[in-house]
């Protein structure tokens, strides 16, 4: 079957309606509004509404089928988002409920699972001015305030109850030079030609890296408003797991407070950086160091900076029908804030003699 037949939305109606027959043993399951809504640079997804017989009762279901892309720049097993998922359905994060998985992607052409459909719209832009959400002054505010609860939330789930040590690698000893590591290998496998200021930046990391935390907590990974479902204001859905792991609270903290994302997390005058980190520390009772929330901000932006490679890298090798921006101007921005930053010796690990 060539690429144009295994993408068409025929096909994949009909591979979704066999699949959905098989798993709800209803023969005539109908699959209606099914349409591709947009290629992520780690998912598919397509909305739909399904309906079949249980039971000898109808049931209408709207549905989100996740499928993956041919090439990925995120390399996550579909089987391990599936369980963390899972995972979460008892706890209070609105994490979207799964119902089927298939993570060979034989019967959906790619790995695949398939997920309750909830209303509203993510958009990364829903605290600026631009307001594409339409929310009043006050709903911006307010949504500003409860994403910072939200993550609370995240950071506050009990690792061991929720049986994720089960699910997601056990956490390292110290998280910062393992996520450091991860990158290192990721930049090397994307570089199609040499990156000086990513390997400078690299070694700034290196000689930048704050202490263990105290405590564990699963970290989402790429959290930000552009991830978050939003209905008239409220959050219905924390999205996109795909990053998730075990690690440093800060991690997600130096994410979201990372200089490239300052204008979409923040609002000036009414919710800045410093009421983000004063209210995660009063809902979690972690103090943020500014030392190591400085390290995990510039590898934020060195993340995105080889996220941007790779990007170019499965477009350029035909991989994916998404075109991808180069990665120039992000590295500029690195180096510009690396160079910038203020040397801070406590962040600075002493080195083994």
């Amino acid at each position: 079957m060539n690429q144009d037949a295994a993408e068409s939305v025929e096909v994949v109606q009909q591979r979704l309606r066999d699949f959905l027959a098989a798993r709800t043993g209803d023969g005539n399951v109908t699959v209606t509004g099914l349409r591709r809504s947009g290629t992520g640079s780690s998912r598919e997804n397509w909305p739909f509404d399904a309906g079949w017989v249980q039971d000898g009762h109808s049931v209408h279901r709207p549905l989100l089928l996740r499928r993956d892309p041919p090439s990925s720049v995120v390399d996550t097993g579909r089987t391990t988002e599936f369980a963390l998922l899972k995972a979460l359905e008892p706890t209070p994060v609105p994490a979207p409920v799964v119902h089927w998985l298939d993570d060979s992607g034989d019967e959906l052409l790619r790995p695949s699972m398939v997920v309750d459909r909830h209303p509203g719209r993510a958009h990364r832009a829903v605290l600026r001015d631009k307001n594409p959400l339409g929310l009043t002054s006050t709903e911006r505010t307010e949504l500003a305030r409860n994403l910072c609860d939200l993550l609370a939330s995240v950071h506050a789930v009990d690792v061991d109850a929720a049986g994720l040590r089960d699910v997601l690698p056990g956490p390292q000893p110290d998280p910062a030079t393992a996520e450091l590591d991860r990158w290192e290998r990721i930049l090397t496998e994307s570089e199609w030609e040499p990156q000086p200021t990513l390997r400078w930046t690299l070694r700034w990391l290196r000689d930048h890296v704050p202490p263990p935390p105290a405590r564990h907590v699963l970290v989402h990974g790429d959290f930000r408003p552009a991830n978050v479902l939003v209905h008239e204001g409220p959050v219905q859905a924390l999205l996109d797991w795909e990053l998730a792991h075990i690690g440093d609270p800060l991690d997600d903290l130096g994410w979201y407070c990372a200089p490239l994302y300052e204008r979409e997390h923040f609002i000036p005058g009414s919710w800045e950086q410093a009421a983000f980190l004063r209210r995660y520390t009063e809902l979690t009772g972690t103090p943020v160091d500014p030392d190591a929330l400085l390290f995990w901000q510039m590898l934020a932006m060195f993340r995105l900076a080889v996220i941007a490679l790779q990007a170019v890298r499965v477009f350029c090798a035909g991989e994916s029908d998404r075109p991808a921006a180069p990665a120039a101007a992000l590295t500029r921005r690195l180096a510009s804030t690396v160079s910038e930053t203020p040397e801070r010796p406590s962040c600075v690990r002493p080195q083994p003699s």
